[in-house]
């Protein structure tokens, strides 16, 4: 192997040198000598890169050039061009790294909490994370004696100090340390979710499980999710296509961060700076000050001086700043806390097939609504929450379920039957075509690479570069050792159905836990693939319902033993691509999230207590407002009440929601004929007719259903000039600056978000709220309405 392709695999230039990866700076690199124990090439893995000959490089035909840098377009560009090979060779796992992580843990289960009852659905924790375990890893690195220290200043009676303060502080705080304090901090999401069961128990049926049960619950969910992706790792987490997208912001953050900051990514380093600064400085504005910068719309403005039944269809239409208010049609935001970097990262492909979802959810919800369909006009136009059908109020389900949570047939007679807003039905249906066609889709299209993976994996034949450096200087993890996890995790759950007042038989959670297993691969090779998945709770809530009629709460359980487990392997194996594109030692992110597991599962479940005890009138109202919404904890309770009833409300009798199950064959159906299609015409006008995602379009099909709908065309403007204008119309600035760009403005904007949270938004108890202006209306269910249409 020559030394310039040592060099070349060690640091791709699109990451770590100041010109963009082209011909011309390949050639400049191979003339460039790398010693081992020359800056950023490592001693113990100069002889241990991966083939040269198997990595593509800007001359090879197959690599699209455009102003002479590459365009980054699948997997293998990403592997090749975007993410760099070198190995850094730092420990990783030490008591620092494990110290800094388990308290970022606790800091991350708060804020993830939080964010489930906020009205648009955001991850907050990753890039502030981070950054926090940065600045505490290079802080506790210099301020804290080393051994050399104490070996130079006390006398040798006292040199046994020495590999005592080594262990607390073994000196440079390098990538690998950084990397395992972050993603054991990020673990703590993984019962975010999850433990939200416990707080729909507490909300809407007042009961109350034991903390230890709930707990060993969370857990039992989480080890057997983490099983399930071990044991599908070759398939799902090893090979190039499985790009993971959005991944590369904090793999961009974390070299620009470790790897030559004063020399060739000084650039990158600049411009996080300015974004970060920028945004932190920008976020309280945008949020606080002036929290009408969230929902920009010129037809809202224009309409403040028209009648009332005028003002009342503008506001469904443009209305969307605030909770379930509208559609928020030609809406902008300028709130980055909500518009994220995430659209910065994820392919075109899905992006696209995204908008053509938001389209026809558009479409389907004005045509629901205004037909009157279903009774829709006797109900809000958008909202989660049960009502009842004579009244219009929000449903009394404690009347028909009590705290036993079990259907009296005889109270649902006197009661009724519980009613959906049509947005909300619809959402449903698209719910279930996503389903369906997930399975097809994925068999059909992507069923010839996952063999091909799976052949690959059993020859050890991989080809990915970054796996390859992996194989060949790390013990991979047993195979057994995930089916131990796997089996501990069923057993626990087992234990928590028999022990617990789950009203969930034993057999049904079997049925759970195999459907969760059958699921859960085609998530995770969408998401793998196109960054994006699909929601399968309808599919459990479905089932159970056959399985456990009448019961809301058995039905909470099952999906969270089948659906949430899909859920949690997305999370778990996201960090075990991260740690592929790091180098981090699997065996080390084994025990790291067995661990980050234990520790996440008891705090979310304090935390989430704390909050639904907290803020329970207003998680419990069916509009919420701008600061705190319950429309995810709502939907999770409507489903399950629904589900346990099917037979009444699931039939095409009158009023009856048969469309909702019926959509699953409709969506399954889509792809097949998608893929006939694509086989006999693959392209029709001059477009590839496989780029069509089916289960993205439905998916996306429900996004203006509930919840803040203002920030979708920033989101989409955002997507269109990163991955559409920039990546192909200037691809040196997007391999050089584009997912940095992406990772500081959220750094800036979580980081001021933390501080806001605890000081203004009443995370630490009181609200501060900010003097009302125009900006700033009086906080309410109309708190906009003057600027969009409501003003009654």
């Amino acid at each position: 192997m020559g030394v310039d392709s040592k060099l070349a695999q060690a640091q791709p230039a699109v990451l770590t040198a100041d010109e963009p990866f082209t011909p011309e700076a390949l050639k400049e690199t191979a003339t460039v000598s790398a010693q081992p124990g020359d800056a950023n090439v490592s001693d113990a893995g100069s002889d241990k890169l991966a083939d040269p000959e198997d990595a593509r490089n800007p001359n090879d035909a197959d690599a699209k050039l455009v102003q002479g840098a590459v365009v980054i377009r699948d997997g293998n560009d990403v592997a090749q061009y975007v993410v760099s090979l070198q190995d850094d060779h730092d420990p990783a796992c030490t008591f620092r790294s494990l110290f800094i992580g388990s308290g970022l843990t606790a800091l991350a289960a708060c804020i993830n909490q939080i964010y489930f009852y906020k009205p648009v659905e955001v991850s907050f924790a990753s890039v502030f994370l981070c950054l926090m375990a940065y600045v505490i890893g290079v802080a506790w690195s210099r301020l804290l004696p080393r051994r050399e220290h104490v070996l130079k200043h006390l006398p040798s009676q006292a040199a046994w100090l020495g590999p005592v303060v080594h262990f607390i502080n073994p000196g440079h705080f390098g990538l690998k340390e950084h990397a395992v304090a972050s993603i054991l901090s990020t673990s703590s999401a993984n019962g975010a979710a999850i433990v939200q069961v416990f707080g729909v128990e507490r909300l809407f049926y007042g009961r109350t499980t034991e903390a230890a049960t709930a707990i060993l619950t969370i857990l039992s969910a989480s080890v057997f999710g983490y099983g399930l992706v071990g044991l599908l790792r070759s398939v799902i987490v090893h090979p190039s296509e499985m790009v993971w997208w959005q991944c590369l912001p904090m793999i961009s953050i974390y070299q620009t961060l470790h790897r030559d900051p004063k020399g060739s990514n000084r650039d990158r380093l600049r411009m996080f700076g300015f974004t970060s600064i920028g945004m932190f400085i920008w976020e309280p504005i945008a949020s606080y000050i002036w929290p009408w910068l969230n929902g920009i719309s010129v037809p809202c403005l224009a309409s403040m001086n028209a009648a009332p039944p005028t003002r009342q269809i503008l506001r469904t239409v443009f209305g969307g700043i605030s909770s379930n208010e509208g559609q928020g049609l030609f809406n902008f935001s300028l709130d980055w806390q909500y518009i994220t970097s995430r659209y910065m990262s994820l392919p075109l492909l899905q992006q696209a097939n995204a908008w053509a979802g938001i389209l026809i959810s558009y479409i389907m919800c004005f045509a629901l609504y205004y037909s009157g369909a279903w009774g829709a006009k006797k109900l809000p136009f958008m909202s989660t929450a049960l009502f009842d059908g004579s009244t219009g109020t929000v449903y009394n389900q404690t009347a028909i379920f009590g705290k036993t949570a079990i259907l009296d047939k005889e109270a649902l007679e006197q009661q009724g039957l519980p009613r959906l807003t049509a947005t909300y039905i619809w959402a449903n249906m698209a719910a279930m075509a996503a389903i369906g066609g997930l399975i097809t889709h994925i068999s059909l299209f992507y069923g010839p690479k996952i063999k091909n993976s799976l052949t690959q994996a059993w020859k050890k034949e991989q080809t990915d570069p970054h796996y390859k450096v992996m194989e060949q200087t790390y013990k991979d993890v047993p195979i057994w050792w995930y089916g131990t996890v796997l089996l501990v995790g069923f057993f626990l759950g087992l234990g928590a159905i028999y022990v617990g007042d789950t009203t969930l038989d034993p057999w049904a959670y079997v049925v759970a836990i195999l459907l969760g297993c059958i699921i859960a691969p085609f998530s995770l090779c969408l998401y793998g693939l196109l960054g994006t998945s699909i929601s399968t709770n309808n599919l459990s809530k479905m089932l159970c319902g056959v399985l456990q009629p009448g019961k809301p709460v058995a039905n909470l359980y099952f999906s969270m033993f089948s659906h949430e487990v899909t859920v949690l392997s997305v999370f778990l194996a996201t960090d075990l691509k991260m740690a592929q594109y790091l180098k981090i030692p699997w065996r080390t992110m084994f025990l790291l999230q067995t661990y980050g597991s234990i520790l996440g599962s008891a705090l979310n479940y304090v935390i989430m207590d704390s909050i639904v005890t907290s803020r329970r009138d207003i998680l419990l109202d069916p509009i919420g407002n701008q600061v705190w919404s319950g429309q995810k904890i709502q939907s999770l309770n409507s489903n399950a009440v629904t589900w346990s009833m099917a037979k009444y409300v699931y039939g095409f009798g009158e009023g009856g929601y048969g469309w909702i199950p019926l959509s699953i064959l409709f969506g399954a159906a889509i792809p097949l004929i998608h893929w006939l299609v694509s086989r006999r015409w693959p392209k029709i006008l001059g477009w590839e007719v496989r780029k069509l995602v089916s289960p993205v379009i439905f998916h996306n099909a429900s996004l203006t259903t509930a919840g803040t709908t203002s920030v979708i065309w920033s989101q989409i403007a955002t997507g269109l000039f990163s991955q559409y204008f920039m990546r192909l119309k200037h691809p040196a600035w997007f391999g050089k600056y584009n997912y940095i760009v992406g990772g500081g403005l959220d750094a800036g904007a979580k980081v001021m978000m933390f501080i806001l949270t605890f000081s203004v938004f009443g995370g630490s108890g009181d609200e501060v709220s900010f003097p009302t202006w125009w900006g700033n209306p009086v906080s309410s269910f109309t708190q906009y309405a003057d600027y969009c249409g409501n003003g009654i």
